[in-house]
């Protein structure tokens, strides 16, 4: 990606040089639109195609899911010593008089938990930011003017998903469960035991749990560059310009009731090619597309989003 920055950056140097040159060449250049020295306040949207965020998560730390032996994983119900009593008492079987006991072969189902996949999404609103810049040229050479720029926008973004996952460390036991109906009101117990008859263990991940996973944003992005301006025509002016950012990121996720703030600094880099139209000596309009790649991802325990994207700006200007 860092490649393909660079040589679409290139390539629009170039192109711009010989669109300046040519320029230069058929004298249709004039004088530059902003004196040198003049401060330039912008104030305007911005849009940013961010990539989807990577939700993730743990739905439950355990689980325990029983039925009768070949039960359909569906209808299991997860074990306490009431729905324990009730299944066994409704499918006893035959059993020695006196023992107390009402056994029942069934298959239990463990996990430790469930790893949560999903992706949220953004809205058009969300990607959106107001933008205020301020800029100065430093140098001027007949229609070729140097300076410097700074953007400063924020985003105000959330995003939630409902994702499955199955379990972590799952296994699956086969054997017999009961029920003692003694003075003590009764208590459930499983023989796990591998004398049993019929007893069988095997590792597994069968069962399947969903849950919810959430991510808010919110984060400001400032930006210093180099910007580099050819003036086409009087008050018409095309520009490039690049160089580091800076983002800071407050983030909040939660997934099945558990929660992680994060605060983090990114830095990164942009480059950009756009226009800017000056009305009269005081104010105009700018319109660029830029491109930004950050360094890292903001990242917490239950969300993950890459920042890198293109995006598009439009500023009203005020020269000082």
């Amino acid at each position: 990606m860092k490649k393909n920055v660079f040589t679409a950056w290139m390539v629009a140097t170039l192109l711009i040089g010989r669109v300046a040159y040519a320029q230069d060449n058929a004298q249709t250049g004039s004088a530059n639109s902003v004196a040198v020295g003049a401060a330039q306040l912008g104030v305007g949207v911005s849009y940013r195609n961010f990539h989807s965020v990577r939700l993730k998560g743990i739905s439950q730390n355990s689980l325990m899911v029983f039925g009768s032996e070949g039960t359909d994983p569906r209808n299991m119900m997860e074990w306490n010593s009431a729905n324990v009593r009730n299944y066994v008492s409704g499918n006893p079987v035959p059993v020695p008089r006196g023992t107390g006991y009402m056994p029942v072969k069934a298959e239990i189902q463990y996990s430790d938990g469930f790893s949560l996949g999903g992706h949220g999404s953004w809205g058009t609103l969300e990607s959106m930011a107001p933008v205020v810049s301020l800029g100065c040229d430093l140098y001027q050479n007949d229609s070729l003017t140097v300076g410097f720029i700074s953007n400063l926008q924020f985003y105000n973004m959330d995003t939630a998903t409902t994702a499955g996952g199955r379990s972590n460390n799952g296994y699956t036991v086969r054997t017999w469960i009961f029920w003692n109906d003694d003075s003590d009101g009764g208590w459930g117990r499983i023989r796990n035991d591998e004398r049993m008859p019929g007893y069988y263990s095997e590792n597994a991940s069968a069962l399947i749990s969903t849950g919810r996973t959430k991510f808010d944003l919110q984060m400001w992005e400032i930006d210093l560059g180099l910007k580099a301006a050819y003036t086409m025509t009087s008050g018409l002016d095309l520009y490039l310009a690049a160089g580091p950012s800076l983002s800071y990121a407050d983030m909040e996720s939660s997934s099945g009731g558990r929660h992680d703030n994060d605060l983090d600094y990114i830095f990164g880099f942009y480059a950009a090619i756009g226009s800017s139209y000056w009305f009269n000596e005081s104010y105009g309009l700018s319109f660029d597309v830029r491109y930004d790649e950050a360094f890292k991802h903001a990242d917490t325990k239950y969300a993950n989003m890459n920042l890198d994207s293109w995006s598009a700006m439009l500023k009203f200007l005020i020269l000082f």
